[in-house]
């Protein structure tokens, strides 16, 4: 199974984990200046040792401002009940493509993601049941066999049995649901659209 990089694991995480990152690096690097005496500065080489993670964080900071704010959580999931499946798929393909994910249709409605070889099939069939069981669960797992996927990712605006999550944890599938799903796509253009739409909807008598 393909690894995720050092660097995308931190750019699809919040800025400052990369300035958490980079105070341990500085340290290091000024601790093996001083072990291995030379004429540099230690300050300088830690200093050295922890640009990238400085850089990071700065970039990652700079995707959330352009994204602008999140959409507020509850009024999102609320809209997500009327959403249509094309709706879905604009928002999901937005926020996975803008985490540099190469997206591709897959049978079924599934999404196809490829990054770095590593593959992974996301489901959003069902994302207006109320709740999810086990029966989901093993239904992607089988579909992540015939495509070969690395990973699996149920998204669902729902509630999660607990069976479920611990199904979901022994066969490699994640799920992305309340919170964290309006955090995936609250910052999208196409659910800025999917709310303006609900609220024009809702004050048409």
């Amino acid at each position: 199974m393909a690894q995720r990089s050092l660097f995308r694991t931190l750019i699809d995480s919040p800025w400052w984990v990369s300035l958490i990152a980079a105070v341990p690096t500085y340290a290091f690097g000024v601790l093996l200046s001083r072990l291995f005496p030379g004429e540099a500065n230690p300050h300088v080489l830690g200093a050295a040792a922890a640009l990238p993670f400085l850089g990071m964080a700065a970039y990652t900071g700079w995707l959330r401002i352009r994204r602008g704010p999140s959409i507020d959580a509850p009024s999102l999931l609320s809209a997500l009940r009327s959403a249509s499946h094309d709706d879905m798929h604009a928002m999901l393909a937005e926020a996975y493509g803008a985490a540099a994910y190469e997206i591709a249709d897959a049978t079924g409605g599934d999404l196809e993601l490829q990054r770095n070889g590593y593959v992974t099939l996301l489901r959003f069939r069902r994302w207006r049941a109320q709740s999810t069981g086990t029966a989901p669960v093993d239904e992607l797992r089988t579909a992540m066999r015939v495509h070969k996927a690395d990973h699996g990712v149920y998204v669902t605006a729902g509630a999660v049995t607990e069976s479920a999550r611990k199904r979901a944890a022994e066969t490699n599938v994640t799920f992305v649901d309340g919170s964290a799903l309006a955090e995936l796509l609250g910052r999208t253009r196409a659910a800025r659209a999917l709310l303006r739409r609900v609220k024009t909807e809702r004050k048409t008598p």
